[in-house]
């Protein structure tokens, strides 16, 4: 299981000192599991992040990084993605028998060819960009409704923020507990 956060410090749990934040959840699972210590972002936006997490390469290298302050990020109306000849992480780990799914924010490309689904993973339930890129009852921007995805298909729009997070916290106790005798893989992005 891999949680990926935009926008947290690395201080910011409690497990890690924050002294007013409390995260038990968070805590339990560095308890339980593997707490790492030691963390370079390979960029300081979404799109670029992500794919450099995904592909383990600098974001240069797979066409993920642009110039300027956001450069690299996929908006909303992006023609590119994740350029489809990238090996990512579930592309490894399916001919070992691994179960994948991505879950939460993409950020990669929202056209067909750039989804989860069509990068290595079996299973995605999310938005495909920023969920301030589209217009939601959340957000003062206009233009196209935010899109909700299982796999490829948009299944609400606009998204309803207000239990985002709990729909997606279901989706991957569904998702582990159909696969929790095998080997899986979940990636679960926030937004």
């Amino acid at each position: 299981v891999v949680l990926f956060a935009d926008d947290m410090g690395a201080g910011d749990p409690s497990v890690y000192g924050h002294p007013t934040i409390r995260t038990p959840n968070i805590d339990q699972l560095a308890s339980d599991g593997i707490r790492f210590t030691q963390w370079y972002s390979a960029f300081h936006v979404c799109s670029p992040s992500r794919a450099a997490l995904l592909t383990g390469r600098l974001p240069i290298r797979s066409g993920c990084a642009g110039s300027g302050p956001t450069g690299g990020v996929f908006i909303n109306t992006a023609v590119g993605g994740l350029p489809t000849n990238e090996t990512t992480i579930p592309q490894l780990l399916k001919p070992k028998g691994y179960a994948t799914a991505a879950v939460g924010k993409w950020h990669l490309g929202q056209r067909d060819e750039f989804l989860p689904t069509s990068q290595g993973f079996d299973e995605y339930f999310g938005l495909p960009y920023s969920d301030d890129m589209g217009a939601s009852a959340w957000t003062s921007e206009t233009g196209i409704p935010l899109p909700l995805l299982h796999n490829k298909t948009v299944i609400e729009q606009p998204t309803n923020l207000g239990t985002l997070t709990q729909r997606y916290a279901d989706y991957c106790h569904d998702f582990i507990e159909r696969n929790k005798d095998n080997h899986f893989f979940l990636y679960m992005a926030f937004n």
